[in-house]
């Protein structure tokens, strides 16, 4: 399925999906021995980005580092910059 994007599961997994519950389809789905927190995209070109985009804010509020996903079969990781101290 190329229409969704599968966040590897974390501590802060259930926290994720209410954030991405509002504007759109999110669900948990466990799939070879791993659970996952599922997104469908919107059919929306530029959909994907947006969504990242969001996830990775949502991220750095938490201060994680890396986030890993699947999208299309392959495995990515989403790494999250600390915001710059200014001198």
């Amino acid at each position: 399925m190329d229409n969704i994007v599968l966040f590897v599961d974390f501590e802060e997994s259930d926290q994720l999906r209410a954030r991405l519950q509002p504007s759109r389809l999110v669900w948990r789905e466990h799939r070879d021995g791993k659970d996952f927190v599922v997104v469908s995209l919107h059919s929306e070109p530029q959909d994907l980005a947006a969504l990242l985009r969001t996830v990775e804010a949502w991220h750095a509020e938490r201060g994680l580092p890396a986030l890993r996903f699947e999208l299309d079969g392959r495995l990515y990781t989403l790494l999250v910059q600390a915001p710059a101290v200014p001198s």
